[in-house]
């Protein structure tokens, strides 16, 4: 069973059985967090901490102990629980053509031949990173074993991760809270989930007994995540107001003399999408193919509609060029603080 781990996690919600082998791959550790605890729930139920059957391998895996591990009955409850977290095995699996290229080809099909006979009184959870499904562990576990896909979330996918953990505390985001903080993960790469749960938990507290949760919530309880200083100074930007810029910038500046590549990025980011937004709303391109060509919640792109008719197209242009080129003057030694401002002074003067 390939299945991704959303699905797979509502299976185990939904008390469905669980496979004797499962294979949680990814990069993203809160989903391989929330498939542990949930198959640990699963298997050992309410078995007592001290009378579990339960075994962790870490990094290096030592077969002879591994198949031990699994083909041994358990005393004190009837399920067996193994995790092997991050094998080494597994970091490199294409390797030359050589003796220990052969040699690692030969451990890694022992390895699955391992997996592929585990007996019914046994559960083993591989937690690892990147899988090459072109290669043969994959190839062969996918036949016998469940292999969830953890994946990162992008920001404009986040939504019905969003409604999944307010229902949890029997709440719900409304429109503006979801359209924030989805606003405030478009800095990130990728969603950080881990850090993104705790805050919401945090909100749980701080909203109480009141169960619709608002953007205003979500101002007060984010508002030390570290996106958040970016976020206020593209919004800044957004809104035209100079001010605000110059000082946030000097904020940025005191805290870490370091940072300049990161504030830089961040102001190039909101002056390209301000320009998307700019250019395509000039051609007469609706709000909801905006939407859709952008990825970015309705609420959030209804902003920057409205923000953008305070900018001229030429001006944000000749703005980005000139960040570009700031980006690449700075690695000989160009300016930086002081011409970040100047640029945007230029930008945003009346």
């Amino acid at each position: 069973m390939i299945i991704i781990a959303d699905k797979f996690l509502s299976l185990l919600e939904n008390n469905e059985k669980v496979p004797n082998v499962i294979v949680a791959w990814g990069e993203e550790n809160y989903y391989k967090d929330a498939i542990k605890n949930a198959v640990e729930k699963a298997v050992c139920g309410d078995v007592p901490e001290s009378d579990r059957s339960q075994q962790v391998f870490d990094g290096g895996v030592d077969f002879s102990a591994l198949e031990e591990a699994i083909n041994t009955y358990p005393f004190f409850s009837d399920k067996n629980f193994i995790i092997i977290r991050e094998p080494q095995i597994l970091n490199k699996e294409k390797g030359n053509q050589d003796k220990s290229g052969e040699n690692k080809k030969n451990d890694i099909k022992k390895f699955a031949d391992i997996l592929s006979t585990v007996p019914e009184y046994t559960y083993v959870l591989c937690l690892c990173g990147k899988l090459d499904k072109r290669l043969v562990f994959y190839k062969t576990v996918s036949k016998f074993a469940a292999i969830v896909e953890c994946s990162s979330i992008r920001s404009y996918s986040l939504k019905p991760w969003l409604d999944a953990q307010a229902a949890k505390y029997g709440a719900r985001f409304d429109y503006k809270a979801t359209a924030l903080i989805m606003e405030y993960m478009s800095v990130t790469e990728t969603v950080p989930l881990l850090l993104l749960q705790g805050e919401i938990a945090k909100l749980a507290i701080y909203a109480g007994k009141r169960k619709i949760w608002t953007d205003k919530d979500v101002a007060q309880i984010f508002s030390s995540l570290p996106e958040i200083s970016g976020f206020a100074l593209g919004n800044a930007i957004r809104e035209h107001k100079l001010s605000k810029v110059l000082e946030l910038l000097g904020v940025e500046q005191k805290n870490d003399r370091n940072n300049f590549i990161a504030v830089l990025a961040r102001v190039s980011y909101e002056i390209r999408r301000l320009c998307k937004i700019k250019e395509l709303t000039t051609t007469g391109t609706s709000k909801d193919i905006i939407t859709a060509k952008l990825r970015m919640h309705p609420y959030a792109v209804q902003l920057y509609m409205q923000s953008c008719q305070k900018f001229s197209l030429r001006r944000l242009e000749k703005c980005l060029t000139d960040l570009n080129q700031m980006n690449m003057e700075m690695r000989l030694g160009g300016r930086q603080w002081p011409l970040l401002e100047e640029k945007l002074v230029m930008l945003l003067q009346s």
